[in-house]
């Protein structure tokens, strides 16, 4: 196959790792930017375990990528905590869809490391220790696809109206058992917490946009001691940004993965959104016009149910509803 032209893609994450070897694949050169030494994404997020919703084989066949040995299936192994009341294993009738248990991070068995391995097999370049900076803006060549979402200063520099992605983080390194997830919902936050277990990692996550007293984060871990058992060290604070309005393209770049606004809205899923939005970034570079008409087709339920967060008295929902999850 004949090399063409040249797509230099900014993040090493899974939206950036699937829009290069996508473009690898239909012959393109897709050379990909990272600042930090390796892949595995910013150290003070990482390691991670994540619950998300997948549509695992549709997924498979839409991105082109088989990535079954990153993800294990928890749906009959996800619990709901009210308040701090156990209320048992969510009914996953209602529900609706599957939900599986992906780790992020530098190490082996991470989703991050899995497609740079199919990435390095492909024989994708990549560029490692170099960070974007805004100032390059204006340099970088027409079609560059910009994957590093959560990056703070990014949005004010290219002039989009974001909001504050912020929380609380723990993990701690514990025996080897099936992966679950259990769903926190309580006075401690506003927003909600959860936890994941997975590849020997189990891992906290509490959404808070404010700062959270010390006693609400303390009441959280009692309640999460006595639910399931564990503790850790310490708390570490996060603090990010996302884009208010999906799109996929700024100026002459190509927005994907949170960069895009491709996040799930009711409860902030974020792994397929990535997955997703990084084909539909290589298909922009071939097909621009195509590529927003799936990119339309899998947000369009997103802006209404923002605005439901708008609205006073307004909690997260565990049903999301047809955003966009179906894949077939």
């Amino acid at each position: 196959m004949t090399t063409k032209k040249d797509v230099r893609i900014i993040g090493a994450g899974p939206a950036g790792l699937v829009a290069a070897i996508n473009l690898k694949r239909e012959g393109y050169n897709p050379i990909v930017q990272e600042k930090q030494a390796e892949v595995g994404g910013e150290p003070g997020w990482h390691p991670s375990v994540h619950t998300t919703p997948v549509a695992s084989a549709g997924l498979w066949r839409y991105i082109g990528i088989d990535l079954t040995e990153a993800f294990e299936d928890t749906t009959e192994r996800v619990r709901l905590s009210m308040g701090g009341q156990d209320m048992g294993n969510v009914d996953n009738q209602n529900l609706g869809y599957r939900v599986y248990n992906v780790e992020r991070g530098r190490r082996p068995s991470s989703l991050d490391s899995i497609l740079y391995r199919v990435a390095l097999q492909e024989g994708v370049d990549f560029e490692f220790g170099k960070g974007f900076r805004l100032e390059d803006l204006d340099k970088i060549p027409k079609g560059t696809i910009i994957a590093t979402g959560l990056t703070p200063g990014l949005y004010e520099g290219m002039e989009m109206a974001h909001s504050i992605f912020a929380g609380y983080w723990a993990c701690a390194e514990i025996e080897r058992i099936p992966a679950y997830s259990a769903i926190y919902y309580g006075t401690f936050s506003n927003e909600y917490g959860y936890t994941a277990a997975m590849n020997g990692i189990w891992y906290v996550l509490l959404f808070a946009r404010r700062e959270v007293p010390q006693e609400n984060l303390d009441a959280f871990r009692q309640i999460l001691q006595k639910a399931e058992g564990r503790t850790f060290e310490s708390w570490r604070r996060f603090l990010g940004q996302t884009p208010k309005q999906a799109g996929l393209f700024h100026k002459n770049i190509i927005r994907t993965g949170t960069f895009a606004g491709f996040v799930e809205p009711a409860l902030g899923f974020g792994i397929t959104g990535a997955l997703v939005s990084g084909k539909i970034a290589a298909l922009a570079v071939m097909d621009p016009a195509k590529a927003e008409e799936e990119f339309r087709r899998f947000t369009a339920g997103i802006p209404s149910h923002i605005a439901r967060k708008r609205q006073p008295g307004y909690a997260p929902s565990v049903k999301m509803g047809d955003v966009w999850f179906e894949i077939e």
